[in-house]
Protein backbone atom coordinates (compact mmCIF):
# COMPACT_ATOMS: atom_id res chain seq x y z
CA UNK A 1 0.00 0.00 0.00
CA UNK A 2 1.14 3.26 -0.67
CA UNK A 3 0.16 6.59 0.30
CA UNK A 4 1.36 10.38 0.03
CA UNK A 5 1.90 11.71 3.81
CA UNK A 6 0.84 15.81 3.85
CA UNK A 7 4.12 17.76 4.42
CA UNK A 8 5.03 18.71 8.12
CA UNK A 9 4.45 15.48 9.31
CA UNK A 10 7.13 13.94 11.30
CA UNK A 11 7.53 10.53 11.72
CA UNK A 12 7.97 7.90 14.47
CA UNK A 13 9.81 4.68 13.47
CA UNK A 14 7.56 1.65 13.34
CA UNK A 15 9.28 -1.46 14.37
CA UNK A 16 12.15 -0.12 15.26
CA UNK A 17 15.61 -1.67 16.62
CA UNK A 18 17.71 -0.84 19.88
CA UNK A 19 20.04 1.14 17.50
CA UNK A 20 17.14 2.54 15.59
CA UNK A 21 15.04 3.80 18.21
CA UNK A 22 18.39 5.46 19.83
CA UNK A 23 18.75 7.53 16.38
CA UNK A 24 15.15 8.72 16.30
CA UNK A 25 15.31 9.54 20.20
CA UNK A 26 18.99 11.89 19.33
CA UNK A 27 17.13 13.31 15.97
CA UNK A 28 14.56 14.74 18.14
CA UNK A 29 16.50 16.63 20.79
CA UNK A 30 17.33 19.97 20.96
CA UNK A 31 20.98 20.54 22.17
CA UNK A 32 19.73 21.57 25.68
CA UNK A 33 17.92 18.27 25.86
CA UNK A 34 21.27 16.56 25.04
CA UNK A 35 23.10 18.63 27.35
CA UNK A 36 20.79 17.66 30.17
CA UNK A 37 20.61 13.80 29.27
CA UNK A 38 24.29 13.71 29.00
CA UNK A 39 24.79 13.99 32.51
CA UNK A 40 22.00 11.03 33.16
CA UNK A 41 22.77 8.39 30.92
CA UNK A 42 20.81 6.47 32.73
CA UNK A 43 17.54 8.20 31.71
CA UNK A 44 18.22 8.76 28.33
CA UNK A 45 18.75 4.81 27.99
CA UNK A 46 14.96 4.68 29.46
CA UNK A 47 13.74 7.02 26.99
CA UNK A 48 15.54 5.17 23.77
CA UNK A 49 13.92 2.18 25.27
CA UNK A 50 10.25 3.52 25.84
CA UNK A 51 10.31 5.10 22.60
CA UNK A 52 11.22 1.36 21.32
CA UNK A 53 8.50 -0.15 23.36
CA UNK A 54 6.03 2.24 21.67
CA UNK A 55 7.96 1.47 18.22
CA UNK A 56 7.26 -1.73 18.49
CA UNK A 57 3.65 -2.17 19.76
CA UNK A 58 2.78 0.06 16.74
CA UNK A 59 4.25 -2.79 14.03
CA UNK A 60 2.36 -5.34 16.40
CA UNK A 61 -1.00 -3.19 16.10
CA UNK A 62 -0.53 -3.19 12.00
CA UNK A 63 0.76 0.41 11.85
CA UNK A 64 2.18 1.32 8.13
CA UNK A 65 2.76 5.41 9.77
CA UNK A 66 2.17 7.30 12.99
CA UNK A 67 3.60 10.85 12.72
CA UNK A 68 3.01 14.24 14.03
CA UNK A 69 2.90 17.63 13.03
CA UNK A 70 3.67 21.11 14.09
CA UNK A 71 2.59 24.18 12.43
CA UNK A 72 1.38 27.88 12.99
CA UNK A 73 -1.89 28.71 11.42
CA UNK A 74 -2.66 32.98 11.15
CA UNK A 75 -0.06 33.15 13.94
CA UNK A 76 -1.33 30.51 16.23
CA UNK A 77 0.79 27.39 17.24
CA UNK A 78 -1.25 24.11 16.01
CA UNK A 79 -0.43 20.70 16.02
CA UNK A 80 -1.68 17.03 14.98
CA UNK A 81 -1.18 13.55 15.29
CA UNK A 82 -1.66 10.75 12.58
CA UNK A 83 -2.39 7.48 12.23
CA UNK A 84 -2.36 4.68 9.34
CA UNK A 85 -2.82 1.07 9.95
CA UNK A 86 -4.07 -2.39 8.04
CA UNK A 87 -5.55 -5.38 10.11
CA UNK A 88 -6.60 -8.72 9.23
CA UNK A 89 -10.67 -7.98 9.71
CA UNK A 90 -13.42 -10.34 7.33
CA UNK A 91 -15.66 -7.40 6.40
CA UNK A 92 -16.93 -9.46 3.56
CA UNK A 93 -19.43 -7.42 1.15
CA UNK A 94 -17.31 -4.04 1.44
CA UNK A 95 -20.76 -1.78 1.38
CA UNK A 96 -22.29 -3.31 4.46
CA UNK A 97 -19.26 -3.04 6.15
CA UNK A 98 -18.87 0.51 5.69
CA UNK A 99 -22.16 1.25 6.16
CA UNK A 100 -22.69 -0.84 9.49
CA UNK A 101 -19.55 1.17 10.56
CA UNK A 102 -21.10 4.32 10.23
CA UNK A 103 -23.96 3.68 12.11
CA UNK A 104 -22.18 1.63 14.68
CA UNK A 105 -19.91 4.60 15.32
CA UNK A 106 -21.93 7.97 15.30
CA UNK A 107 -24.59 5.77 17.55
CA UNK A 108 -22.04 5.48 20.39
CA UNK A 109 -19.94 8.56 20.18
CA UNK A 110 -22.88 11.10 20.73
CA UNK A 111 -24.48 14.36 18.82
CA UNK A 112 -21.15 15.47 18.19
CA UNK A 113 -19.70 13.19 15.66
CA UNK A 114 -20.96 12.58 12.25
CA UNK A 115 -20.28 10.23 9.16
CA UNK A 116 -20.83 9.06 5.58
CA UNK A 117 -19.49 7.06 3.01
CA UNK A 118 -17.69 7.42 0.13
CA UNK A 119 -17.37 6.21 -3.27
CA UNK A 120 -13.46 5.89 -4.07
CA UNK A 121 -11.51 4.65 -6.89
CA UNK A 122 -10.71 1.44 -3.73
CA UNK A 123 -14.34 1.51 -2.61
CA UNK A 124 -16.31 2.48 -0.08
CA UNK A 125 -14.70 4.25 2.31
CA UNK A 126 -16.43 5.10 6.15
CA UNK A 127 -15.07 8.32 7.50
CA UNK A 128 -16.27 9.58 10.54
CA UNK A 129 -15.24 12.89 12.69
CA UNK A 130 -16.27 14.51 16.04
CA UNK A 131 -15.17 16.07 19.49
CA UNK A 132 -14.05 13.72 21.90
CA UNK A 133 -12.60 15.04 25.75
CA UNK A 134 -9.03 13.80 26.10
CA UNK A 135 -8.26 13.77 30.76
CA UNK A 136 -4.42 14.99 30.62
CA UNK A 137 -3.54 13.42 34.02
CA UNK A 138 -2.31 15.47 37.00
CA UNK A 139 1.34 14.21 36.59
CA UNK A 140 1.69 14.97 32.70
CA UNK A 141 -0.59 18.90 32.62
CA UNK A 142 2.03 21.74 32.98
CA UNK A 143 -0.30 23.33 35.17
CA UNK A 144 0.02 20.17 37.40
CA UNK A 145 -3.80 19.32 37.89
CA UNK A 146 -5.71 17.07 35.84
CA UNK A 147 -7.20 18.63 32.96
CA UNK A 148 -9.99 17.63 29.68
CA UNK A 149 -8.69 18.50 26.08
CA UNK A 150 -11.27 18.69 23.55
CA UNK A 151 -9.62 16.87 20.71
CA UNK A 152 -11.00 17.13 17.14
CA UNK A 153 -10.79 13.57 15.61
CA UNK A 154 -11.24 11.85 12.18
CA UNK A 155 -11.70 8.11 11.87
CA UNK A 156 -11.19 6.58 8.57
CA UNK A 157 -12.11 3.27 7.77
CA UNK A 158 -11.50 1.55 3.83
CA UNK A 159 -11.62 -2.33 3.27
CA UNK A 160 -8.58 -3.58 1.30
CA UNK A 161 -10.11 -4.39 -2.10
CA UNK A 162 -10.34 -7.83 -3.36
CA UNK A 163 -6.73 -8.95 -5.00
CA UNK A 164 -4.77 -6.40 -3.14
CA UNK A 165 -2.10 -6.87 -1.12
CA UNK A 166 -2.92 -9.78 0.96
CA UNK A 167 -5.33 -12.84 -0.14
CA UNK A 168 -7.26 -12.00 3.33
CA UNK A 169 -9.39 -9.11 3.75
CA UNK A 170 -8.24 -6.24 5.72
CA UNK A 171 -8.87 -3.23 7.06
CA UNK A 172 -7.03 0.28 6.16
CA UNK A 173 -7.59 2.78 9.23
CA UNK A 174 -6.56 6.68 9.00
CA UNK A 175 -7.03 8.58 12.38
CA UNK A 176 -6.38 12.11 12.46
CA UNK A 177 -6.55 14.32 15.92
CA UNK A 178 -6.04 18.07 16.54
CA UNK A 179 -6.91 20.25 19.71
CA UNK A 180 -7.01 23.04 17.66
CA UNK A 181 -10.46 22.17 16.51
CA UNK A 182 -10.23 25.99 14.79
CA UNK A 183 -7.93 24.85 12.10
CA UNK A 184 -10.18 21.26 11.16
CA UNK A 185 -10.84 23.07 7.54
CA UNK A 186 -7.01 23.15 6.89
CA UNK A 187 -6.17 19.55 8.09
CA UNK A 188 -9.46 18.48 6.43
CA UNK A 189 -7.77 19.26 2.64
CA UNK A 190 -4.37 17.78 4.08
CA UNK A 191 -6.72 14.25 4.75
CA UNK A 192 -8.68 14.46 1.72
CA UNK A 193 -4.99 14.40 0.06
CA UNK A 194 -3.86 11.60 1.97
CA UNK A 195 -7.48 9.55 1.08
CA UNK A 196 -7.39 10.01 -2.82
CA UNK A 197 -3.54 9.05 -2.64
CA UNK A 198 -4.19 5.64 -1.62
CA UNK A 199 -3.28 2.95 -3.90
CA UNK A 200 -2.52 -1.32 -3.43
CA UNK A 201 0.00 -3.10 -4.64
CA UNK A 202 -0.24 -6.49 -6.11
CA UNK A 203 -1.07 -9.17 -3.68
CA UNK A 204 1.92 -9.87 -1.26
CA UNK A 205 2.49 -13.02 0.55
CA UNK A 206 3.41 -11.06 3.89
CA UNK A 207 0.41 -10.68 6.15
CA UNK A 208 -0.64 -7.35 8.17
CA UNK A 209 1.93 -7.10 10.94
CA UNK A 210 4.71 -9.46 10.08
CA UNK A 211 8.07 -7.85 9.92
CA UNK A 212 9.49 -7.44 6.28
CA UNK A 213 13.03 -7.17 5.44
CA UNK A 214 14.75 -4.17 4.84
CA UNK A 215 14.25 -4.04 1.11
CA UNK A 216 11.18 -4.72 1.55
CA UNK A 217 10.33 -2.06 3.90
CA UNK A 218 11.67 0.89 1.19
CA UNK A 219 9.42 -0.19 -1.30
CA UNK A 220 6.25 -0.35 0.84
CA UNK A 221 7.53 2.98 2.60
CA UNK A 222 5.03 6.27 1.82
CA UNK A 223 5.64 7.31 -1.90
CA UNK A 224 6.61 10.93 -1.95
CA UNK A 225 5.11 11.19 -4.92
CA UNK A 226 1.04 11.99 -4.71
CA UNK A 227 -0.73 9.27 -7.05
CA UNK A 228 -3.48 10.36 -9.72
CA UNK A 229 -5.91 11.69 -7.04
CA UNK A 230 -9.50 11.31 -7.60
CA UNK A 231 -11.30 13.69 -9.81
CA UNK A 232 -13.57 14.50 -7.11
CA UNK A 233 -12.90 17.79 -5.61
CA UNK A 234 -13.93 18.78 -1.90
CA UNK A 235 -16.28 21.44 -1.63
CA UNK A 236 -15.37 24.92 -0.81
CA UNK A 237 -16.57 28.01 0.82
CA UNK A 238 -17.69 29.15 4.05
CA UNK A 239 -19.71 26.36 5.66
CA UNK A 240 -17.93 24.46 8.15
CA UNK A 241 -17.00 20.63 6.84
CA UNK A 242 -17.37 17.83 8.94
CA UNK A 243 -15.01 15.31 7.10
CA UNK A 244 -12.22 15.86 4.54
CA UNK A 245 -15.22 15.10 2.16
CA UNK A 246 -17.11 17.53 2.92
Amino acid sequence: MQFTVPAGFAAMPVGASAKEAEAAVIARMTKEAREALDSDPRAFQNLVEDVQKVSQALERSGTLYAGTCVRTYDGELSFGTLLVTVTPFEFGDATVATNGIIRSLTAGRGDSWTGSVFDTPNGPMAVVSGVKNLQIPAGASPSGEELDVAVAEMQAFLPVPKGSECQQQCLVCINFTTPREGHWDEYCDDMADLMRSITFDEPSPHPPGTRMREAEREERAPSSTPAEPDTATPPTGGERRRTPFG
